[in-house]
């Protein structure tokens, strides 16, 4: 399909998808991870449950009850229920609520029960619109993409006019790799609702295009039209941090992850932000300990794997060890409850040169499944690497580079397999453009991304 050029003629310049038509676009999160993270406010959960929120200056509504977003949708959710236990809507509010709070807690077992939520929804109601939307988005937190697009297909015949239908439409487009369609769906999500969830939508996917300013600003957009001291707006703001943050500009990640803060007291994600910043700043020591405290209040698998990685760089390599045992063991609990891992688990092992094997096989499911995109042909292309498969590395590495992307942790193993594959000359230019854009962006591979410079400087004619 031939790549279509967002207008921009109906709103403000920096709302639409792309700056340049391309023959092939845009690719979520981590990560996924992302789109479907960043896209599970309170204010969704209601609309399921047909009930307005009620208008609350934020500041009185946190003094008068201290829960989190998370907490007080899933309670509203089983109390709807509890009211009515067969009704496809109010199991269908509940699985919702339940993303929510996985998010907020990171305990796996809210997938397994949003799963089973959603199935008892659906055997009782397949043509109703909510019910597919939320059967989507659960599809879609499970990594399970393609269960994830035949929901949204459905809720698509069943309500073209949702903005949120859009949505999950997006995320599994996007992480099938189909990104010309996934353009056309985030399009047609502004056009019906320039909020929020439809502009970060935007920002991903002119990330991933390699729009780095345009995905700024549409991450700004995206935070301002937010409500000010939501979990949801936090985590935006935490999302423009890390675009400014791979592109160099550490003064204004760290402002994004502070403004997050006041939005959420101790946001996780930002006080790791902010403790990320700090180890590109060489500060090991207060980025360990920031790194700390966020892991002792929410212990996801990236937040930990990174607490390891700044140990092992600082020479503490027993303590290096248990993070990435426990990373292990969380990976197993997520996959117990129904989410596909292959893709984070195959780029875990081969980032830190362990388990070439198992990391391997686990590239090449998630590549079978999805191979049209970017994200599974660099964690294939990497894995390759890794167990000396130097050609196939070399093709998939270059298939990940096909959107034009500008992540420097993309463009440095692009750039290291280039050079073991004995291609100086693009191994220079992809080195040289990842250490541009922010030569610490990961401390496992600061020091080796400067080693390689230096042996490419050496031996240029």
């Amino acid at each position: 399909m031939a790549t279509r050029q967002l207008s921009r003629s109906a709103r403000p310049a920096g709302w639409i998808v792309p700056r340049r038509a391309r023959a092939t676009l845009i690719a979520l999160g981590a990560a996924a991870v992302t789109i479907v993270a960043i896209t599970a406010p309170t204010a969704f959960v209601l609309s399921i449950l047909r009930v307005d929120p009620v208008e609350v200056p934020a500041a009185l509504e946190r003094l008068l009850d201290g829960r989190t977003d998370g907490e007080k949708a899933v309670a509203f959710a089983q109390r709807r229920l509890a009211a009515a236990p067969d009704d496809p809507l109010a199991l269908a509010g509940l699985a919702s609520a339940f993303l929510l709070r996985q998010r907020e807690s990171a305990d796996p077992i809210y997938f397994s029960k949003a799963a089973a939520l959603v199935e008892r929804a659906t055997a009782r109601e397949v043509r109703q619109a909510d019910v597919a939307i939320t059967a989507a988005a659960v599809a879609n937190a499970a990594h399970d993409f393609a269960t994830g697009l035949r929901w949204a297909d459905l809720a698509l015949r069943l309500a073209p006019g949702r903005a949120s239908t859009y949505g999950v439409l997006t995320d599994a487009l996007v992480e099938l790799g189909r990104y010309d369609d996934a353009v056309a769906a985030a399009q047609r999500m502004v056009d019906l609702r320039p909020d929020l969830a439809s502009l970060a939508r935007v920002s991903y996917l002119r990330e991933l295009q390699g729009d780095v300013d345009g995905a700024i600003a549409a991450m700004r957009r995206a935070v301002a039209a937010g409500s000010p001291r939501t979990e949801a707006t936090a985590w935006t703001e935490v999302q423009l941090g890390h675009l400014l943050f791979a592109r160099g500009d550490l003064t204004a990640a760290e402002a994004a992850y502070q403004s997050a803060l006041q939005r959420v007291d101790g946001f996780v994600y930002a006080v790791a932000g902010i403790a990320r910043v700090r180890a590109a700043q060489g500060d090991d020591a207060q980025a360990i300990a920031l790194y700390e405290k966020a892991v002792a209040r929410l212990p996801t698998p990236e937040l930990v794997a990174a607490l390891g990685d700044l140990r092992l760089v600082a020479g503490d390599a027993a303590g290096a060890e248990s993070q990435y045992a426990l990373v292990a063991a969380m990976d197993r609990l997520l996959v117990a409850n129904g989410v596909r891992t292959d893709l984070d688990i195959a780029l875990f092992w081969s980032d830190r040169a362990r388990e070439p094997e198992r990391a391997l096989a686990a590239a090449r499911g998630e590549y079978a499944r999805r191979p049209a995109s970017v994200h599974a042909a660099l964690a294939l292309a990497w894995a390759e690497y890794r167990t000396g498969d130097l050609a196939s590395a070399r093709s998939h590495s270059e298939e990940s580079l096909r959107l034009g992307t500008r992540d420097p942790l993309f463009l440095y193993r692009a750039g290291v397999i280039a050079q073991e594959a004995g291609d100086l000359e693009r191994a220079r230019d992809l080195l040289g453009r990842s250490a541009a854009a922010n030569a610490r962006a990961s401390v496992l591979f600061a020091d080796d991304l400067g080693r390689r410079l230096g042996q490419l400087r050496l031996a240029q004619p």
